[in-house]
């Protein structure tokens, strides 16, 4: 799915352990000391800057250590190639809000604001950092407790990836007899969109493990393989809304957290409205369960379905008339048949991996 760049994200990457940034903000807190680094280039926070050293230095972690023993900010260009100024005093707008109650970081908050650039505030007494850019404020977080939170997530994750293979394994059966309503078909939605909303997450907090993200970020692709895949076909199964599904499931992404918890919601965008009797059956074209067919291409699915419907009719149907699809000789319709008996009598091996 094509979305914005999120600066936000951007900025973690940038932060997170093993770059050189978060280098010279780590050495800044063993030290015990405070500091203020400004990331923004020379024309940007000129006009706040009222005092201080112009270097146009070369920026290095251990250099950053050096000026930050100087009370006030350090700044560097947005490519941290060079050191701009040192122990440089900014003034920004005081019109401007600030939660903040200690000056550094009300400063820093401030600067933020005006430039929307990032601004590090590194706090001496308790070893806080936290990073400010526009209105978003994110403190950094010990590595334990990233690594933390991350298990967690996983740990869900693969508790939901158990419960919706359960569903599609009830929901194989139900499509060979034309026994799926509305309601399963949520079910499956809103499993599969819990999944890809706590990827997000989970992700999000990968970045900032930065070079400690490895095994987890391996986990996570584990977990998270085929969900999205058998989101789409099971949308293109069930959709009467001629969208493609691609486009049907972002805006089933773009749901708030309260709607995906509502199946009338889930279902609108596939074309099934809350007006629709929500327990008549609805019958399933059979992309889903045609897919996990061996070395049967989507193109010859695709004709499949429009000459002889839905799947119940494909796994009633005679080798003859399976043959007479183009692009389905007798080999593929052996197993059509038999991959499709598989799954009417209860096979759920192909399952385990979606």
């Amino acid at each position: 799915m094509a979305g914005k760049r999120d600066p936000r994200l951007e900025i973690l990457r940038r932060t997170a352990p093993g770059t050189p940034l978060r280098d010279a903000v780590d050495r800044v807190v063993q030290l015990g000391r405070g500091g203020l680094i400004v990331v923004a280039d020379r024309d940007v926070v000129e006009p706040l800057v009222a005092a201080g050293f112009t270097l146009n230095a070369p920026f290095t972690p251990q250099a950053i250590v050096e000026l930050s023993k100087m009370d006030r900010a350090v700044v560097v260009d947005e490519d941290l190639r060079m050191i701009l100024y040192a122990n440089a005093h900014l003034v920004p707008d005081p019109a401007i809000p600030s939660q903040e109650t200690g000056t550094r970081h009300r400063v820093a908050e401030q600067v933020a604001r005006q430039i929307e650039r990032l601004v590090i505030a590194i706090s001496e007494d308790v070893r806080r950092v936290t990073l400010f850019h526009g209105a978003w404020r994110h403190e950094l977080q010990e590595i334990g407790t990233l690594f933390a939170q991350v298990s967690q997530g996983l740990q869900i994750l693969d508790r939901y990836r158990r419960e919706l293979r359960d569903l599609l394994a009830e929901l194989a059966g139900l499509e060979f007899e034309r026994r799926v309503f509305p309601s399963h078909v949520a079910a499956v939605l809103q499993r599969g969109l819990y999944m890809l909303d706590l990827e997000r997450e989970v992700e999000r907090t990968l970045v900032e493990l930065g070079v400690h993200r490895e095994l987890p970020e391996r986990h996570l692709a584990t977990l998270m393989r085929g969900v999205w895949e058998e989101l789409e076909l099971l949308i293109r199964d069930f959709k009467s809304d001629p969208r493609p599904a691609e486009e049907i499931l972002d805006e089933l992404l773009a749901l708030p957290p309260e709607e995906v918890l509502r199946p009338e919601a889930v279902l609108r965008p596939l074309g099934i409205s809350a007006d629709q009797e929500l327990e008549e059956p609805i019958p399933s074209r059979g992309y889903r369960l045609l897919s996990k067919v061996p070395r049967l291409p989507l193109s010859v699915i695709e004709r499949l379905i429009e000459e002889i419907g839905t799947v119940d009719k494909v796994y009633r149907a005679s080798r003859r008339q399976l043959d007479r699809v183009k692009g389905i000789a007798q080999a593929r319709a052996r197993a059509i048949e038999f991959g499709l008996g598989r799954f009417k009598d209860g096979y759920t091996g192909t399952l385990d991996g979606f």
